[in-house]
């Protein structure tokens, strides 16, 4: 082995990481947050905050306390986990857990003070500082952290997929596959980097060596928190990282390795790489190397699990890690192959892939417009009598934040106005499931902290009162309290919601309520509208599992749809900010933008609830964007002349919803595939207003043509023949054309720009001057955005534009 290092090296490295540290302080949280399940009854879910500084800055933590509870249900314990250079860990926590519970509700407040544990860590490895009489942390922390290195994987798409229709991956020892673990996906932020290289340090607690060497590039950044941990401990010695290429450096056998040194492989499947390593290079120690990732796809290596940093095979008793997928050695018969699929080649951390593999989609009337999504439009749409159940950009219990739901459901006016004889059918099926769920043992009734779970649970008192022997209580989740329901307590408690998007109230509840062992939770929905199946059925899975299996509680939805639940920065946010911006760099503010401003001012207000008539921008002729008879969107005619914008925008947002959950030949996206919507399905649905839905619906993603030269050309034709006939039919979407342009939402080849520039700075003299104006307003915002995404200095191009023309 050599015994001198490689200045050089060194230096490169240093120089890599000081790059590296200064952007991941850009996005990093200063700690790492999760949620791990145990098979303890009691706590059964715990949250784990791991903290890789030796201080404590609460302030960040009650801020990325709160962001996490936002996303996230709430668990039976909280477990610390600190460096032992923080003394006193208990007193700090008690000086400052006011403020750290500060944003959460009371209940949740209560149950997670009185479940605390925490533990520290040194170079030795984990000391449980506070646990439990049963010694909960100390039988179960392995497990927990495991959740914790597999959380980091799953959630930073560590797994790469494919459908294996386009395309699959081969590996460097020949394996062919759909799935691909990559490492340099999963570590993206300093805490959970930490997390990493903390219990990869652990394994090497016993070695004492000076040099790293890292299978990928990607992974060096472990390496670098190693030594940052070490330094924290007090051990101060040189270490120097090199990479050894994979499998270049194992395969020969020449290569040399300096002494004193540990081994880290990024990912294996199969153990192949440690196999090859103590094949050709016997003077490497199995102790001296370590794999942070590990999923067997066939049967479990011996050797690669003497030193995994993280198991990542299912653990189906606790219902996470990967499942395993089928792979075809060099030899075997692949059959993605066998259906024309592109084999991907993997080398280290990348794809020998010049560009990503680009498809369109188009809508599939069959498979997306289906009849379940008409039903529920043509029950729901707009009645003149009651107005807009439907409605964008609103929350009413966005307190806490500024996000809003890109659809809002007004469950309120449904529920008020439920004797209406266009919700005959809804009652009907509402009453009769009152009378087959809700049973005669009903003492309570829990509803979710909003209007409509509230009128809905009145309904429900109110059927069920008057059969009742006793008095039904009802009580807001908010204000339901630890000891307000006695624990031994025999009967039924009905918990109510309006709508769900997550159900992660349900689960506070269905938490909270754990250990009453002799009562029935029955979940009563109004509107189911998770997003897809997959999340649908692990939702209704936690719900009903209990003390006596799987069904042990009922779960009971009145109508179900999957659609659309983002709630950050929606569109007309969007929006709002880029005409405020407009505001601000103009001298003389076009009366067009002042007046878009507030009317999407007044989508905040809870007397609208959202925005429903005037949503999309008007065409240029200022006339609201209006869909014509015969849309193969709704069921029949009887929608014509009678529905607002809203209905059209949930519609259109349903539909690309139901795409994305297409892994086949929808709009689901992976790293280096990239399915986007065909340009003419701008041109097959020719209403402006269906084309103002599908952009303000659609992700940046499934619109960057800029990937595709031919694809980018079919948009800008588009574009062309809209802004030709821009006083037309064929052009009333051109403001939001221009609008998802201006925000670099819509996104073209790069030799495109100009030429839609050129196209609009043309209709200068056509049009009236006050039409080109709010057209030039827009222009310009584009030519920005075509100068910040291709990072072209303005002043030179204008120069090769005179000298050009000249």
């Amino acid at each position: 082995m050599k015994t001198i290092k490689q200045e050089g090296h060194k230096a490169l490295f240093s120089v890599y990481y000081i790059l590296l540290k200064k952007t991941f302080i850009q996005i990093m949280n200063k700690f790492y947050i999760y949620n791990a399940k145990t098979k303890d009854k009691k706590f059964n879910k715990v949250t784990v905050v791991f903290n890789p500084q030796t201080d404590y800055d609460f302030n960040s933590l009650k801020t990325e306390f709160t962001s996490f509870f936002h996303k996230s249900y709430q668990t039976d314990a909280l477990v610390f986990v600190h460096i032992n250079e923080i003394s006193d860990f208990a007193q700090l926590l008690s000086d400052n857990q006011a403020k750290l519970f500060k944003s959460l509700p009371q209940v949740e407040e209560t149950s997670l003070a009185s479940n605390i544990f925490y533990l520290s860590y040194n170079k030795f490895g984990y000391n449980i500082e506070k646990d439990s009489e049963e010694n909960f942390i100390k039988k179960n922390i392995k497990e927990i952290i495991n959740q914790g290195l597999v959380n980091i994987f799953i959630k930073n798409d560590g797994l790469v997929e494919s459908t294996g229709v386009s395309h699959h991956y081969v590996f460097p020892s020949g394996k062919h596959s759909s799935k691909f673990l990559r490492t340099a996906n999963v570590l993206v932020r300093k805490s959970e980097i930490d997390f990493v290289a903390l219990n990869t340090l652990y394994l090497f607690k016993d070695n004492s060596f000076k040099n790293i060497y890292c299978d990928t590039l990607s992974i060096t950044v472990v390496g670098y928190s190693m030594i940052s941990f070490l330094k924290k401990f007090g051990i101060d010695n040189e270490i120097n990282i090199e990479s050894f290429k994979s499998y270049e450096g194992i395969y020969d056998k020449n290569y040399e390795f300096y002494t004193n040194s540990i081994f880290l492989i990024s990912a294996t499947t199969s153990g192949g790489l440690v196999n090859y390593i103590k094949k050709n290079h016997p003077e490497i120690h199995s102790n001296e190397v370590a794999t942070l990732y590990y999923l067997p796809t066939d049967d479990d290596s011996s050797i690669s699990l003497e030193r995994v940093v993280c198991n990542l095979a299912k653990n189906k008793k606790l219902n996470y890690g990967v499942d395993k997928y089928p792979t075809y050695k060099p030899g075997e018969k692949c059959e993605y192959c066998s259906n024309h699929s592109t084999p991907i080649s993997i080398v280290g951390d990348s794809f020998s892939l010049d560009e990503p593999i680009i498809n369109t989609r188009n809508v599939a009337v069959k498979d997306y417009i289906t009849t379940i999504l008409k039903d529920f439009v043509e029950l729901f749409r707009y009645k003149p009598d009651i107005g807009s159940i439907f409605s964008v950009s609103y929350n009413e219990e966005s307190t806490l934040s500024n996000k809003k739901y890109n659809l809002y459901i007004d469950y309120e006016k449904i529920i008020t106005n439920i004797t209406k004889p266009y919700f005959k059918e809804y009652k009907a099926r509402l009453d009769a499931y009152i009378n087959q769920f809700i049973p005669a043992s009903t003492k309570y009734i829990i509803y979710l902290n909003d209007n409509g779970s509230l009128q809905l649970a009145n309904y429900i008192h109110n059927a069920v009162q008057p059969n009742s022997t006793h008095q039904i209580v009802l009580i807001n989740q908010s204000d339901l309290t630890e000891g307000q329901i006695d624990t031994n307590f025999s009967g039924s408690i009905i918990i109510v919601a309006s709508c769900i998007t997550n159900g992660k109230n349900l689960l506070y509840l269905s938490r909270f309520f754990r250990n009453f062992e002799y009562m029935r939770l029955v979940y009563f929905v109004g509107i189911n509208r998770v997003a897809d199946d997959k999340k649908y059925k692990e939702l209704q899975a936690n719900l009903k599992y209990g003390r006596y299996g799987q069904d042990n509680s009922s779960f009971v939805e009145i109508e179900m749809i999957r659609c659309d639940n983002s709630n950050s920065r929606t569109s007309w946010q969007v929006e709002m900010e880029y005409l405020k911006d407009l505001l601000e760099e103009s001298s003389k503010p076009l009366t067009f933008i002042t007046k878009r401003i507030e009317l999407l001012k007044s989508f905040s207000s809870s007397e609208n609830k959202g925005g429903t008539k005037e949503i999309f921008f008007r065409d240029l002729n200022n006339k609201l964007l209006v869909i014509r008879k015969n849309s193969v969107f709704f069921k029949n005619n009887e929608y014509f002349d009678k529905i607002n914008q809203s209905d059209v925008y949930f519609t259109i947002c349903c539909v690309l919803n139901n795409m994305r959950n297409n892994a086949t030949d929808g709009l689901y996206q992976t790293n280096f595939v990239k399915n986007l919507l065909d340009p003419f399905i701008f041109n097959r649905f020719n209403d402006g207003i269906i084309q103002a839905a599908i952009l303000r619906g659609a992700r940046a993603e499934e619109l960057n043509y800029s990937f595709s030269f031919k694809i980018s050309e079919d948009m800008v034709t588009l574009l062309k023949t809209f802004i030709k006939h821009i006083n037309e039919y064929q052009g009333e979407a051109v403001l939001e054309f221009l609008f998802a342009l201006s925000i670099g939402k819509l996104k073209l080849y790069k030799d495109h720009y100009i030429s839609i520039l050129d196209e609009l700075e043309q209709l200068k003299g056509k049009i009236p001057d006050s039409k080109y104006k709010i057209i030039d307003s827009f222009r310009l915002s584009i030519e920005q955005v075509y100068y910040k995404i291709f990072k072209i200095d303005k002043a030179i191009e204008i120069n090769k534009t005179i000298n050009h023309s000249n």
